[in-house]
């Protein structure tokens, strides 16, 4: 009897401790974020390696209180295009242009006169814009991504 009261014991604190031990489930919803986040990058990147040369392409956003001019001129000082009357709180259409050196002049409410000059390669956008101060902002081009 001692022998089946010792095994039972022994097996009484088996199974307590058996019981008592739970699987916790691991938090795949972490490890889901961050496998879409890798996913989205790659197709981030996929797209913006797909340019099939196109070329140039800004716009100006006006974040100013006054009307604004944007115009395009090639290196030596040739018009190449513009947009006029951006109107505060607006983004203008796309202006596309050859490869090259341009020059961006922006005129602010005809009195400000502001002008930079990039290398825009194939397949880069410029983005340019007027603060709240109506002042150009630093913009660089950046890859295209179409």
């Amino acid at each position: 009897m001692k022998t089946n009261l010792l095994q039972s014991v022994a097996f009484a604190m088996v199974m307590t401790t058996c019981l008592n031990c739970s699987l916790e489930p691991t938090d795949t919803s972490e490890s889901l974020q961050l496998e879409s986040q890798n996913f989205i990058d790659l197709e981030q990147a996929a797209t913006i390696t797909t340019c099939s040369g196109s070329n140039p392409k800004t716009r100006i956003a006006n974040n100013g209180t006054f009307s604004s001019d944007y115009q395009i001129y090639d290196n030596t000082g040739v018009f190449i295009d513009g947009v006029y009357g951006v109107l505060p709180g607006t983004i203008s259409n796309w202006i596309t242009f050859p490869v090259g050196n341009i020059i961006c002049n922006v005129t602010i409410d005809s009195v400000s006169d502001q002008k930079v000059t990039f290398n825009m390669a194939t397949c880069t956008e410029l983005n340019m814009e007027i603060d709240l101060n109506n002042q150009l902002t630093d913009a660089q081009p950046e890859a295209s991504t179409n």
